[in-house]
């Protein structure tokens, strides 16, 4: 009669955690084990409580998901090392990763290139890569950083493509009510001047004519004839591309 009354208590208190819709997944299990103690096996009932809330992780850390032909461009240019392998860039640890024939994946030594190419042919688009050692950013100093080169020139634009991971908050104690892990893009942009020096940039007006302040007049001319809005980065590559022309 007791074991009866015990699981009926257990059916009700299960059913009204259900009832109150909560997100915690209270499970009676009973253990089948033979105890140490000499009771029989049945005898004992496990309940553990699971929290449901938490929906995994949206995003990826990598510039693109999965491995793409690429080329490494060797400090030392008559290496034996393979030039045209597998690649995918670690966006968020800022590691190029090499998969190799039998299957697994190494990082590349930064010491051993100068940059590499990782190409899309899905959608018909290449990306190149340009090492820099001692790069300043928000988030401090990276002692080995590699930058996308989203325009060419004397003066170039260049792009530290970078993704950070905001962890999941669902506390009780915050209003924030966020049930997943996600990556999110916190890449910045900097414009390389013929000497080689660097200058930040952001995707805003004010942003990039301080960076070319030399040619801010004609600039400002040109963005307001345009029209540019600075959306995305292709209107800081269009500014970069007509001071070249200045």
């Amino acid at each position: 009669m007791k074991a009866i009354s015990f699981a009926a208590a257990c059916c009700f208190s299960l059913s009204t955690v259900m009832a109150q819709e909560t997100n915690v997944l209270t499970a009676v299990a009973t253990n089948n084990m033979p105890r140490t103690n000499g009771l029989p096996a049945g005898t004992m009932t496990t309940i553990g409580a699971y929290d449901l809330r938490y929906e995994g992780t949206k995003g990826s850390k990598y510039f693109i998901d999965e491995w793409l032909s690429g080329e490494l461009v060797f400090v030392k240019e008559n290496t034996k090392a393979p030039k045209t392998v597998p690649l995918k860039y670690d966006s968020q640890s800022k590691e190029l990763l090499y998969k190799r024939s039998v299957g697994d994946s190494i990082i590349v030594n930064p010491s051993q290139i100068t940059g590499f190419v990782i190409h899309d042919a899905r959608n018909n688009a290449s990306f190149p890569f340009v090492k820099f050692e001692g790069l300043k950013t928000e988030g401090g100093t990276v002692p080995v950083a590699y930058m996308m080169v989203l325009y060419k020139n004397k003066t170039s634009l260049l792009k530290y493509v970078s993704k950070m991971m905001n962890k999941a908050n669902y506390s009780a104690l915050s209003n924030v009510d966020r049930r997943y892990d996600e990556y999110t893009d916190n890449s910045e942009y900097f414009i390389q001047k013929p000497d080689g020096s660097l200058s930040k940039a952001k995707l805003k007006k004010n942003a990039i004519l301080k960076a070319l302040n030399d040619k801010e007049d004609q600039l400002e001319a040109y963005i307001k004839k345009e029209n540019l809005t600075f959306k995305d980065e292709y209107d800081l590559a269009r500014v970069v591309a007509y001071y070249n022309t200045l």
